[in-house]
């Protein structure tokens, strides 16, 4: 997806833009207008909506402290899809410890996982003690991990038990859409005081947490219905019950489609630190960074990129980003269930793609591309 989006030029950008919010979306109480946005300034949003975040000050110290972010997103590869990753009958710490060594191996420090709340609601315990599993094992292999609270991208309805099997040739067609919608892809208004508590718990237990790096809460808002207006209502009040608990780690939301302006004006008010998604090519992200996404003077992650077919690669995009000490989360590890080494819209069946679209590593650990990994091991670990 590429992210093109247009940030004024200005001494405080972050402040002089303006919500021009002229949605209308639905709450548990009624209707909420957000159209008192149009006038304010950003700043003056956040602090009206109790979403006040960090200062860029302390944003930019808390960033100093760390070393280079790069890693992937990531997903064992016998599971197709989140629920299949976190429900007790399929989770497979043993595969996650072999395949975060693999990564640990290629100079990987950073992890940017999507939690899944159906599986909370069958079995909340179970569920909390399977994510402190996951992120003791990272920590172990010296990674932080970003975790994903929502996901606006993936299907609408979510079951457990036994997951659909992946098509080949199919690129990622089973990933889980978090929360479930109605079926008329509407926003479920009964599950709000649910999803309170869920966020509320991870917070709780998981708020300050050192081996959590960040929060991003909403993965590609809007997505499921292309308008950026499905889960608005729901996303501010995360943001309310995420600060309301008053985490130690930042807060971010992932600009993905600069189409949805309003959304993302939204994005960069509640947003600790910047995070974006683009499958773009060097240059195109050197002044997309320059004209985007740096004015806005916070530290900046780019939570995903790096597709073969687009021309944006390890070499280039990933060398970049560290010159330009950028976050890089690339999307894919291993090649396995989730079928994201097809790219979108395959039409060639099952016939192996050449190149990968996305990931790093076969299922036995071997490199797609010996000199590629070897590229990432000399960039990342000098060796």
């Amino acid at each position: 997806m590429n992210v093109r989006l247009t940030i004024s030029r200005v001494a405080k950008p972050v402040i002089s833009l303006c919500l021009m919010f002229t949605l209308t979306v639905s709450s548990i109480s009624g209707q909420i207008q957000t159209e008192k946005y149009r006038d304010m300034t950003l700043e003056e949003a956040v602090v009206s909506t109790d979403m006040k975040g960090w200062s860029a000050r302390k944003a930019e110290r808390w960033y100093d402290r760390l070393p280079f972010l790069a890693g992937c997103n990531y997903i064992p590869r016998n599971a197709v899809n989140q629920i299949e990753m976190w429900q007790q009958k399929t989770f497979s710490p043993e595969i996650i410890d072999e395949e975060l060594g693999w990564a640990e191996q290629l100079g990987f420090n950073t992890l940017r996982v999507f939690l899944q709340s159906t599986v909370w609601k069958a079995d909340p315990e179970g569920y909390m003690q399977r994510v402190d599993q996951f992120l003791e094992i990272a920590d172990r292999h010296g990674m932080k991990t970003m975790l994903v609270i929502f996901s606006g991208a993936g299907g609408i309805d979510n079951k457990l038990g036994p997951q659909s099997e992946p098509i080949p040739g199919c690129h990622n067609r089973f990933f889980c859409g978090d929360p479930d919608l109605l079926p008329d892809g509407s926003e479920d208004l009964e599950s709000y005081p649910l999803m309170e508590r869920y966020v509320k718990q991870l917070m709780k237990k998981f708020g300050r947490d050192k081996r959590v790096l960040a929060w991003d809460l909403w993965n590609e808002p809007g997505w499921r219905n292309h308008k950026g207006t499905t889960s608005f209502d729901l996303m501010t009040k995360v943001v309310c019950w995420v600060r309301s608990m008053k985490p130690s780690q930042p807060l971010t939301i992932g600009v993905w489609n600069t189409d949805l302006v309003n959304l993302n004006h939204f994005i960069f008010a509640v947003s600790d630190i910047v995070s974006f998604h683009t499958y773009s090519e060097q240059h195109e992200v050197l002044t997309m960074l320059a004209e985007r996404y740096k004015p806005v003077g916070r530290p900046i992650i780019c939570t995903e990129y790096m597709a073969r077919t687009f021309h944006c690669y390890f070499d280039t995009v990933l060398t970049l980003f560290k010159a330009e000490r950028v976050g890089a989360i690339s999307w894919g590890l291993v090649d396995g269930k989730m079928n994201t080494k097809w790219p979108w819209h395959w039409e060639g069946g099952a016939e192996e793609p050449q190149p990968w679209f996305h990931d790093v590593l076969h299922p036995d650990g071997t490199p797609y591309d010996a000199r590629e990994a070897k590229f990432i091991r000399q960039l990342l670990r000098g060796k």
